[in-house]
């Protein structure tokens, strides 16, 4: 009997791993894919101290076109594949039920009927035979689903951010936004792949701290726009890697 129970939660075990597999997207040439951003222009800047008053969690709007990021980073890619990238402005309906959908639930495992039902719709209206969307998510384990994120951060930690706190170090960045690959199929809209953003990562090389570190000034924030515009492209990168395009 205890072989039998091994034997069936080792089964278990195998069948949601697989079902956290990305799989290959198969796309006829002329397909046409939208760019979906559902991303805020904001970035956290998260302050640690051993002195815990002194430490501080602060979001900042930004000046940058996320949207216009996100298609600079997929276009080019699905333009060599002979593809049509296609940017799209998300849906009153994706928009309200962002945060439900992607922050306080995971979608790692599969996209909820709801959400399925309104990327099938945003689809149909616009004649689009795949999404790639950048969505916000959270610095924790069923957000990152078996890859790494930051132990030693705050897990309501959310989308993009910086860290600081050592004088002698470099204010480290992060990245906790998700990046899915969506296919639209006769039976609706079905989940191929998902980057989740936590590996890419990287340092704030020119960082000067400002007078008030709570408020720094825009045209430093803009600083940052490359950096996180280079590890969007290497993410989103990662999940074109799964479409096949056929004749």
């Amino acid at each position: 009997m205890h072989k039998v129970v091994i034997a069936a939660w080792l089964l278990l075990a195998s069948s949601l791993a697989v079902a956290r597999e990305p799989t290959q997207l198969m796309l006829h040439k002329g397909a046409r894919v939208g760019i979906v951003n559902l991303m805020d222009a904001e970035i956290t800047h998260f302050h640690t101290s051993k002195n815990l008053s002194e430490s501080f969690f602060k979001t900042l709007a930004v000046n940058w076109r996320v949207d216009s990021m996100f298609a600079d980073a997929v276009s080019q890619r699905l333009t060599q594949l002979e593809l049509v990238p296609v940017p799209e402005g998300p849906t009153d309906a994706l928009m309200h039920d962002r945060d439900e959908h992607f922050v306080d639930n995971s979608v790692a495992k599969g996209l909820p009927k709801e959400l399925a039902r309104e990327f099938a719709q945003l689809a149909g209206q616009e004649r689009l035979d795949a999404l790639i969307v950048l969505a916000p998510a959270l610095n924790n384990s069923a957000q990152a689903a078996g890859g790494s994120y930051r132990k030693d951060l705050p897990d309501y930690l959310r989308g993009w951010g910086y860290v600081t706190g050592d004088p002698k170090a470099r204010p480290v960045l992060f990245n906790a936004t998700q990046v899915l690959l969506i296919g639209i199929t006769p039976d609706g809209a079905k989940l191929q792949a998902r980057e989740w953003g936590g590996p890419y990562t990287d340092e704030w090389a020119d960082y000067v701290a400002p007078a008030d570190p709570k408020r720094p000034p825009p045209e430093m924030l803009d600083q940052l726009q490359p950096p996180f515009a280079r590890l969007l492209t290497k993410q989103a990168g990662r999940v074109v890697d799964w479409i096949t395009v056929t004749p």
